[in-house]
């Protein structure tokens, strides 16, 4: 019964997660999730092992407490989805903009976006990919340089993904 009950709480937890993503989520909906996952685990893994009650509960929360923790950081790192909405709205308009006015648009282009934080290392933006229309990546960078005349720079090989 304990290794049925298991399986089927590792299952529904893995298709959730599989199914949902946590590309689109904000930071505090994923260190909802990381505590809860971790203290889940902990708590089933402990007390199917004969481990008393007064031993688990304190060490399932404080699993809880640190990925929470842990995943709350990581995810202030990478943008949201309002951010890489408005930047994929941004660069899907200065691609029909530039092709209007007959310019050669590059692969990669660097979109304005806002952050959450505003930064003082200049500009917050994302590196868009014109062949699909779509952000390229799920990272905001800063920058310095002044948009060119179509209001985007190419953006350089170190950002352009592989």
């Amino acid at each position: 019964m304990e290794k049925t009950f298991r399986l089927l709480v590792i299952t529904v937890v893995a298709g959730s997660l599989m199914t949902s993503g946590c590309e689109n989520m904000t930071a505090g909906e994923n260190a909802l999730i990381a505590a809860g996952l971790a203290g889940a685990a902990t708590g089933i893994a402990l007390g199917t092992t004969g481990v008393p009650v007064g031993t688990t509960l304190p060490v399932a929360l404080g699993a809880a407490a640190g990925a929470g923790a842990l995943g709350y950081g990581v995810s202030k790192w990478q943008v949201n989805r309002d951010q890489r909405r408005y930047a994929e709205q941004r660069g899907q308009t200065l691609v029909m903009d530039a092709q209007q006015r007959g310019a050669r648009i590059p692969r990669y282009i660097l979109v304005d976006t806002f952050a959450e934080k505003p930064a003082t290392g200049g500009r917050p933006v994302m590196v868009f990919d014109t062949a699909t229309g779509r952000v390229a990546s799920n990272r905001l960078y800063y920058v310095n340089a002044a948009p060119n005349r179509y209001g985007y720079l190419e953006a350089p090989a170190g950002m352009a993904p592989r």
